[in-house]
């Protein structure tokens, strides 16, 4: 008499089910850090461009954001340092993302763009 082989009902439905937990937490991480990336970008974009005020590199951040679809920051809650040659920009931020009932993970992220302000 052969012993039977493979996987019983229970360790296909557990192995299911840890694959779906891992699939859903994916589905809700990937597009947190996609959103990091493109933040990330932009900065870096702003950073570079010359001869314009605060108040202009905040408002393009926000038009560029708007494009972007990025909605967890603001330029209102950028800082923003403005230079003749380059800006500082720095966007430090918390997203908050429900898992399911009470369950939420909060990423916190902290980016900075251009050379920083001298310290005085």
């Amino acid at each position: 008499m052969q012993q039977q082989r493979g996987m019983s009902l229970f360790t296909v439905l557990f192995f299911l089910l840890f694959v779906g937990a891992a699939a859903v937490l994916a589905m809700k991480v990937v597009p947190v850090y996609s959103e990091y990336a493109q933040i990330k970008q932009e900065l870096n974009t702003l950073s570079t461009q010359t001869s314009v005020g605060e108040a202009s590199l905040r408002k393009s951040f926000d038009d560029r954001a708007t494009v972007a679809g990025i909605v967890s920051i603001h330029g209102d809650k950028l800082t923003v340092v403005a230079g003749n040659d380059a800006n500082y920009l720095r966007a430090s931020y918390q997203r908050e993302v429900p898992l399911f009932g009470n369950v939420s993970l909060l990423f916190n992220f902290d980016t900075q763009a251009g050379p920083a302000p001298a310290q005085q």
